[in-house]
């Protein structure tokens, strides 16, 4: 069985170890093999084994299946990937970079039983873990004119010219501002978020074409392109479950 827990700001894999097609994605991830590596290739690069990786948002990279079970954790750079292993990001040069000395077999299998939950504790449960054991104290605040910009967003109103107007700056200012605050360009959370509000859509309904749309985008296969370049593997793969699939949606 795979299975997929999903929340606005946080998300889970746990299932077989699969490969990837060469991707990037806004969230940040951790992955998390039960036994012996994943691998890795990120853009340019050779490929390299890890007990466990994380890849910073936005690094482009294919995955090869890892033997047994592996566990994803899926964090948003903006929330609750906020600094999350800022120091390591920073000497890795922005790219994948190995956690295993911090996710031990002990804190992987503790993660695993919240895993077998599947309820909404699973969310408030994990970040425990990743808040206690490995963000650490920082003095630096996001400037409040980016933080008022991604609360309560909706896609509809995401607009550059209407945020730079709220946060009384021109558009090429909020744009930097935006980027120098989060570490993401403001064209990619903005891509971002009609690909989420598509895949939303696709929980309960299954047609592509409606879910394009609903994203905002021009057609079926502009929305497809997005999907496999964000995730790896196309938005059929999930919507005609040729495999023992789950996916649960939880709002915050």
């Amino acid at each position: 069985m795979k299975q997929f827990l999903i929340w606005d700001d946080f998300a889970t894999y746990r299932g077989d170890g699969f490969s990837t097609q060469r991707h990037s994605h806004f969230y940040i991830q951790i992955s998390l093999p039960d036994s012996g590596y994943v691998e890795l290739r990120t853009f340019g690069g050779d490929w390299k084994k890890y007990h466990a990786v994380c890849i910073p948002s936005g690094v482009s990279h294919e995955m090869r299946s890892a033997e047994g079970n592996l566990t994803l954790l899926y964090l948003d750079p903006l929330t609750t990937g906020y600094h999350l292993f800022r120091d390591r990001s920073l000497t890795a040069n922005h790219s994948a970079f190995e956690v295993g000395d911090l996710f031990t077999e002990t804190i992987k299998h503790r993660i695993q039983e919240i895993l077998n939950l599947s309820n909404t504790n699973v969310r408030s449960l994990l970040l425990e873990i990743i808040n206690k054991d490995f963000v650490y104290p920082t003095n630096r605040i996001m400037d409040v004119r980016i933080q008022k910009s991604i609360q309560n967003v909706e896609i509809e109103n995401f607009s550059l010219q209407r945020l730079a107007l709220e946060a009384s700056l021109s558009a090429e200012r909020f744009r930097h501002l935006f980027r120098a605050e989060t570490g993401v360009p403001f064209s990619v959370y903005r891509l971002w978020l009609k690909t989420k509000k598509a895949v939303d859509y696709l929980a309960n309904h299954p047609h592509l074409l409606d879910a394009a749309h609903e994203g905002g985008f021009a057609d079926q296969s502009h929305f497809t392109r997005i999907f496999r370049r964000s995730f790896g593997v196309g938005p059929s793969d999930f919507t005609k479950k040729k495999e023992p699939f789950s996916a649960i949606f939880f709002s915050r």
